[in-house]
């Protein structure tokens, strides 16, 4: 089984994958990713050694349910968090998806929830 640290890192290498899918890294996306890091304990070399090696990159997907969701939800919010969800960050997010067994549908409903909660939150903030 892996240990806490090693799903946290891999967790924030799909979130930097989804967030690099459209070949740019929006001012809003590296500060999500820089308080996720923060969040996962990720020193600045760890974060380093994956920025640099971002084109090598595989998702790795996790073991069970509640995480599955929680990286496919975050995932949704790093790909809206410059205001859209551009289309390889879309196909990204569906193979994502695909790949923790659920459906385009899901991944539609999710999408739509996951907006109308980024709105409330911009308009809080």
């Amino acid at each position: 089984m892996k240990e806490q640290k090693q799903i946290k890192k891999e967790h924030f290498a799909n979130l930097l994958i989804v967030a690099y899918a459209d070949g740019k890294l929006a001012k809003e996306e590296v500060n999500l990713l820089a308080q996720r890091a923060i969040d996962y304990g990720l020193s600045e070399e760890e974060i380093q050694q994956l920025v640099d090696n971002l084109d090598q990159l595989k998702f790795e997907i996790p073991y069970n349910q509640e995480e599955k969701e929680q990286q496919l939800t975050n995932a949704i919010y790093m790909s809206l968090i410059d205001g859209e969800i551009a289309q390889q960050e879309y196909k990204i997010c569906l193979h994502l998806a695909q790949r923790l067994g659920l459906d385009q549908k899901y991944l539609d409903n999710l999408i739509e929830l996951v907006k109308e909660l980024w709105k409330n939150e911009q308009k809080s903030s």
